[in-house]
């Protein structure tokens, strides 16, 4: 999730300070001092905390700092008609060229040829700074009257054009002292705001009504900004408006929800617009279908995806169609990567959720689900947790839900599976199950296998244990509902605890199970669990293929920290426990984040191993080139990969039906019946 504008907890230039930054505050502060690093840790000392951390809402402008007026000395010199056009720009709301022109007593050679074009862009009659810190700096060298009569000037032009709850706005900023006569005015303004999902809009606007306003109006204006905070995911000024409102209690309720990890805080009773309503209809019922149905879970999403953020410029009020309010698309998007990681691309969805924390209250979203999986994501892909994770997981509003506590223990078990340590590993994943891990084993987050794991450990009893259990819960005389990933679970760990007889058709079973599963990583976990265990009863020649196909596979899905090495496992499988105790034991030496330089090295080298294999299994397809067509050859790689018809069709741009056909005319090609027999046939022949 690294980005060039990542959240990170570091100290700050002063070397004073530590301070938390959340992803999506670092990136609009990196975007407000256009891209300068001293500039923006000079805003992170002066700001507060609740700010860093989008707990507030930003202040607008920001202050200029030092490093913002370092680089634009020439605004000291300014002639007094160039600083009137630059601070009516800087307070205006609306970015048409010709208000900005009549509000401040200006022509268009002011902004073609005078000193006012150097700061300001003019592109078809609508104007933009150019620098943002021009705005910061401008506004705070005006004093009180410099601006006011600014907010009347544009008051006087807009009201003039018709355009009247704009020109409120202005008349509001413009008063000396509070008008309760414009704050009923100023509330509907921030409900239309808030209806359309634009909540910094609609709060600043019901804040300014709250100041206004007297009485039922000021409750209900603090109602309203309670109501836009909490959509923009400013917790902290949503309780603090809604305690003030008094008879906000859905809002408070809601926000104190967040604010303490609560997965389903009520967020149905506070939403007012359509479009957040079906937005986060579409996100909980694809949560709750993802277990068993991905196609059905990506349905849901992709029937509100297209509309969840239309494009829309900044500055402009009501020009452009509504959307829907950061917290829920928070959810949304939370929900689409986790239904990535269902499908086993787990680089499309580190890539949606790193872009979601970059402009997005991600940490809030379902008690923190998003937090979990980017620490899964980065684990299983590089090996490591980001920065910007780290910051993501520090800005949380409050205590994480259960069910991400034992997505922690689950990153740990991750991590010592990586660093050889099995029983650790072992005994992590036995206490992430204890907390709530069977929910995320619902959920698919990256898991290494629980039976491969124990037995890996040298813990034979319970990987024993384990399997009677699966057994128990999907085949026993009171089964309990199992789904897909329990039935998984089951083939795998019948797989790891085969006796050599009826291994191949136990492993051919799971194989089968993964290829159900529809997941690029499931599958490439399946493939190493046969491998290990064709290698502890001897098979090393075939359990090479198996390897080398999960290799392969992992390598497509993004779990580069996941690749098996090529090392004969008659070490490393056959370890007694003494010896995997002993590991563990010498953990306590052992660095939890390993160098920036090893971490470098390491990748570069898996990415190389990657490559070498996935080009390794590709020569296994080209033979098929002389039977197959070009696409038919397309078609059979990706279902002997473990990809259903769908998502074959996706990842080559035609219909299923087209799929469906193709897949049939390889079956006759190539003499197989059955999807299992054609991934048996790319995988298990020389």
């Amino acid at each position: 999730m690294a980005s060039a504008t990542s959240a990170r907890t570091e100290e700050s230039t002063t070397g004073t300070q530590c301070r938390t930054v959340a992803p999506h505050v670092s990136a609009a502060l990196s975007d407000m001092v256009e891209g300068d690093l001293k500039a923006r840790a000079e805003l992170e000392n002066i700001l507060h905390t609740e700010h860093l951390t989008g707990a507030s809402l930003l202040p607008d402008p920001l202050p200029a700092v030092p490093a913002a007026r370092a680089a634009h000395p020439g605004l000291e010199r300014l002639d007094d008609d160039t600083r009137r056009i630059l601070l009516t720009a800087a307070v205006a709301v609306i970015d048409r060229a010709e208000v900005l022109l009549a509000a401040a007593g200006a022509d268009i050679e002011d902004l073609v040829s005078g000193p006012a074009g150097d700061y300001l862009h003019l592109v078809g009659g609508r104007f933009s700074f150019r620098d943002q810190r021009v705005r910061q700096i401008v506004h705070d060298d005006a004093d009180l009257a410099a601006r006011t009569a600014a907010h009347v000037g544009l008051a006087n032009t807009l009201r003039g054009s018709g355009r009247a709850e704009v020109a409120l706005w202005h008349t509001a900023l413009s008063t000396m002292e509070g008008d309760p006569l414009l704050a009923d005015g100023l509330v509907e303004l921030a409900e239309r705001h808030l209806a359309r999902g634009d909540t910094a809009r609609a709060h600043e606007v019901a804040r300014e009504a709250v100041s206004q306003g007297t009485g039922a109006t000021r409750r209900r204006a603090g109602a309203v900004a309670s109501r836009a905070a909490l959509l923009g995911g400013h917790v902290h000024d949503a309780i603090s408006f809604a305690r003030q409102a008094g008879d906000a209690v859905p809002t408070l309720t809601a926000a104190l929800a967040l604010r303490d990890g609560d997965p389903d805080p009520g967020l149905a009773d506070v939403l007012g617009s359509e479009h957040d309503r079906g937005a986060l209809r579409a996100a909980v019922g694809a949560l709750a279908v993802l277990h068993a149905d991905v196609e059905k879970a990506a349905a849901a999403l992709a029937e509100v995806l297209p509309d969840v953020a239309p494009a829309r410029r900044e500055g402009c009020w009501f020009e452009a169609p509504g959307c829907v309010s950061p917290l829920v698309e928070a959810h949304l998007r939370v929900v689409q990567a986790l239904v990535a990681t269902r499908s086993g691309e787990l680089d499309r969805a580190a890539g949606v959720l790193a872009d979601a924390a970059r402009r997005l209250p991600v940490a809030l979203a379902f008690g923190g689900l998003g937090v979990a999986l980017a620490r899964r994501l980065d684990l299983v892909r590089t090996g490591s947790v980001s920065t910007a994770t780290r910051a993501l997981e520090a800005s949380s509003a409050g205590a994480a839900a259960a069910v991400v506590r034992a997505a922690q223990l689950g990153d740990k078990a991750v991590e010592a599976t990586r660093a050889g340590r099995h029983v650790q590993a072992a005994t992590f994943l036995c206490l992430a199950a204890e907390r709530g891990g069977a929910e995320l084993r619902a959920w698919w987050l990256p898991t290494p296998d629980p039976a491969e794991l124990f037995l890996r450990a040298g813990q034979q009893r319970a990987a024993r244990r384990h399997l009677a259990q699966l057994r128990a819960a999907v085949l026993g005389p009171a089964p309990r509902v199992a789904g897909l990933r329990m039935k998984l679970d089951l083939a795998r760990a019948e797989v790891a605890l085969a006796e050599p007889g009826v291994l191949r058709r136990a492993a051919e079973r799971a194989v089968e199970v993964s290829q159900t599963v529809g997941s690029t990583f499931e599958r490439g976990l399946t493939e190493v669990v046969i491998a290990r265990a064709l290698e502890r009863h001897g098979h090393d020649s075939e359990a090479a293929a198996h390897l080398l196909a999960a290799r392969a596979l992992f390598v497509e899905s993004g779990a580069l920290a996941f690749l098996p090495d090529r090392r004969s496992p008659h070490g490393a499988g056959r370890r007694s426990e003494r010896q995997a105790n002993a590991d563990a034991d010498g953990a306590a030496n052992t660095p939890e984040v390993a160098t920036a330089e090893n971490v470098t090295r390491l990748d570069v080298e898996r990415q190389e191993r990657g490559a070498r294999a996935a080009e390794a299994v590709r020569d296994r397809f080209a033979h098929w080139g002389e039977l197959l067509t070009e696409r038919e050859l397309d078609v059979a790689r990706l279902v002997a990969q473990g990809r259903t018809n769908r998502q074959v069709a996706e990842r080559l741009y035609v219909s299923v039906r087209t799929v469906e056909v193709h897949l049939g005319r390889v079956f006759r090609k190539l003499g197989v019946r059955s999807r299992t027999e054609l991934a048996v046939l790319a995988y298990r022949t020389a």
